[in-house]
């Protein structure tokens, strides 16, 4: 009887393991060795940050350039309310948002611009280019930008009038990981 059990779960975990490596191997097909990706896109999930009490949710979607010149976005809200600014950020202590490397909204930076009222659709789209990162990712290329997004080391956040530290966070998961803590390839545990 035991035989008949422990047979079809270990066939179920091998499965389960060889299309989880697959997914993977198929990410790191299109990774060179310095963390470049190319024809890539990647998707990031946005939800709220723990003890904030909120219905909205985000994605942003990054694209880079077959040049690799530029990385374009697009970010999409759902039921967010009195919206002020996002950013990419590095991910900091904790899988939390630490400093800013670029803008995203409004497009540009400059500061905070209030979308008041509740919205639902396209936040922002654009291009990032290298002209616009700040803090330590000054001198980096877009191409580093990319692969630190898609290795879970940046992450993007979505500030409001009434959660200006952060309303909504998200980093990539790389697909088949499921939920992991940062620096291994998945969400960050924040």
């Amino acid at each position: 009887m035991r035989k008949t059990v422990l047979v079809p779960l270990m066939v179920l975990a091998v499965s389960v393991f060889v299309v989880t490596g697959m997914s993977l191997a198929k990410m790191h097909e299109k990774m060179e060795p310095h963390g470049k990706m190319d024809d890539v896109e990647l998707h990031v999930n946005l939800s709220a940050i723990p003890d904030v009490k909120t219905t909205a949710k985000g994605e942003a979607t990054f694209t880079m350039a077959k040049d690799g010149s530029s990385i374009h976005y697009k970010l999409d809200m759902n039921e967010i309310e009195n919206v002020t600014m996002a950013h990419i950020h590095v991910v900091g202590e904790g899988g939390k948002p630490g400093p800013v490397i670029t803008w995203l909204y409004p497009s540009g930076g400059g500061g905070p611009s209030l979308k008041e009222g509740k919205f639902s659709g396209s936040l922002a789209e654009g291009d990032i280019t290298p002209d616009t990162f700040a803090g330590d990712w000054k001198g980096k290329t877009v191409k580093d930008l990319f692969a630190g997004i898609g290795h879970g080391e940046a992450g993007v956040a979505v500030h409001t009038k009434q959660n200006p530290g952060t309303e909504l966070w998200g980093v990539y998961e790389h697909p088949g990981m499921g939920h992991m803590e940062k620096g291994h390839g998945g969400k960050s545990k924040y």
